[in-house]
């Protein structure tokens, strides 16, 4: 098995001892063997200096984690907080959720697996539910209590390992209002356990709202969080696509552990409708907000036309465009227009499938032999191929590779110069709403996977339009006798 390995990591210092194995102790008697993400963190976290007392000390103040769904982040954090418990008597822990609900929960999970546990359970004195007082109480006077983000006795965190969970949910006065209840706290816990306290940052990535995680992450992935910090990020590289789930499944630290690769898939299926929420949870990267509409409301209202028909136009004075949806689940076929008045654009058909779109086509190679603009690499491979077979029939534009990149900013540069139009189509005005770019160097395409639905509408009228704007005269048959 091919293990993920972090986008970014805190290198180990081997030259100090770890706590890290007693955590691994810890979870196996949980019932949950350390996954190798989860011992790598573990490791890290765990790294301690003997001071002249012979105390071990951990070195890093603070551990900041994130990682996608269905790491197995709950077992990890759940294996520490039982494993600080036992490092002595009278430690305290606490679990911050963003809700208290979501903190007791927790909270009882953790009581559950204890208990079931036969090497843990003896050492377990009392359990309290009690609001206000609720805690797992063990027999050396360690307490783990849940909380949510406020401490309502107005008093700092006194705490040896601190978990704020989830904390993209936390905005930046929030977050910051629980770091000062629990920083000043540590002067006086290292002196009074002989123990440097530790608070653990877990999340997956946040939204553009999540103002107390983002700058935090953006510093660390810099270089520039402070000496001590220690910082363990997986998920998706930027450069990889989060449509390929190969690339998905190894970037994933629980893929092959918790999960198979036919569950990643429904995973994927659960999210069809939210492709940034699966972005983030699966991938790990951050909702910035920045999927914005390719073509703005006003402009698009502002550059429509008239209809017109095909057959009252010149010949070598239009083509068409021909686009397939990603999961080849629709054709759509658009025509564009030279006129005195500007070039003109309209929605011809859009059918589902791809399997009339050969004969659509071809009704109208036969009728008006006009150029066709297609694109020979996409979802429309298999039309393009079939096209080219034929070219008594078919008049394929001679459209290079370069110039598809092309094809997107030139149409919208044109409407915004006030050059082209287009007639009122409601599949095209819906596929316009959704439609979404991405960037390649210093031009962009339509993300024909990233955009919510069927973009095949608006794809096919900038291909007309780049066919219409590169017409060649159509090639004259002889015969000879």
């Amino acid at each position: 098995m091919i293990e993920a390995e972090p986008r970014y990591c805190t290198p180990r210092n081997q030259d100090l001892a770890t706590d890290g194995g007693n955590v691994a102790v810890i979870s196996k008697a949980l019932g949950h063997p350390l996954l190798p993400w989860q011992r790598l963190t573990a490791d890290l976290a765990g790294e301690y200096e003997t001071d002249d007392e012979g105390r071990h000390i951990l070195v890093h103040p603070r551990l900041i984690v994130t990682v996608p769904r269905q790491a197995g982040k709950t077992t990890l954090d759940e294996a520490r907080h039982i494993r600080s418990m036992l490092m002595g008597p009278n430690r305290q822990s606490w679990y911050i959720a963003q809700r208290g609900t979501d903190a007791v929960k927790r909270f009882k999970q953790t009581v559950k697996d204890v208990q079931t546990s036969p090497a843990l359970a003896p050492l377990v004195r009392d359990v309290r539910y009690s609001a206000g007082d609720m805690g797992l109480h063990f027999i050396n006077g360690s307490v783990f209590s849940p909380s949510p983000p406020v401490d309502n006795s107005g008093h700092g965190f006194q705490g040896d390992l601190i978990t704020l969970d989830e904390a993209w949910a936390f905005n930046d006065k929030t977050g910051k209002a629980l770091l000062q209840a629990f920083i000043p706290t540590t002067i006086t816990r290292l002196q009074l356990m002989g123990q440097q306290p530790q608070l653990c940052i877990m999340s997956t990535e946040g939204t553009a709202d999540s103002s107390f995680l983002n700058p935090m992450l953006t510093e660390c992935r810099r270089g520039l969080a402070p000496k001590g910090w220690a910082f363990v990020d997986y998920g998706l590289r930027l450069d990889d696509d989060p449509e390929d789930l190969d690339a998905v499944w190894r970037s994933h630290p629980g893929a092959g552990h918790l999960f198979n690769r036919r569950q990643l898939k429904g995973f994927r299926d659960e999210f069809r409708d939210d492709p940034a929420g699966w972005r983030r949870a699966f991938c790990n990267i951050r909702d910035d907000g920045t999927m914005e509409r390719v073509y703005t409301a006003d402009l698009w209202d502002a550059t429509r036309c008239e209809a017109f028909t095909v057959a009252g136009l010149e010949p070598d004075t239009f083509a068409i465009g021909v686009a397939v949806d990603i999961d080849q689940a629709a054709t759509s076929i658009a025509v564009a227009t030279d006129t005195p008045d500007g070039l003109k654009t309209m929605m011809l058909e859009t059918m589902p499938g791809t399997g009339g779109a050969l004969d659509a086509i071809g009704s109208y190679c036969d009728r008006y032999r006009c150029p066709v603009a297609i694109d020979p690499k996409g979802p429309a491979a298999p039309l393009a191929d079939r096209m080219r077979q034929e070219p008594e029939r078919y008049r394929l534009a001679d459209m290079p590779a370069t110039e598809l990149g092309m094809t997107g900013p030139a149409f919208l540069d044109m409407l915004r110069q006030g050059t082209a139009s287009h007639a009122p189509d409601p599949r095209l005005d819906h596929s316009v709403e959704i439609a979404t770019r991405r960037w390649a160097g210093d031009t962009w395409y339509l993300d024909r996977r990233q955009s919510p639905g069927d973009v095949s509408p608006i794809e096919s009228v900038q291909l007309a339009t780049w066919a219409c704007r590169h017409i060649q005269p159509a090639p004259v048959f002889q015969l000879f006798t």
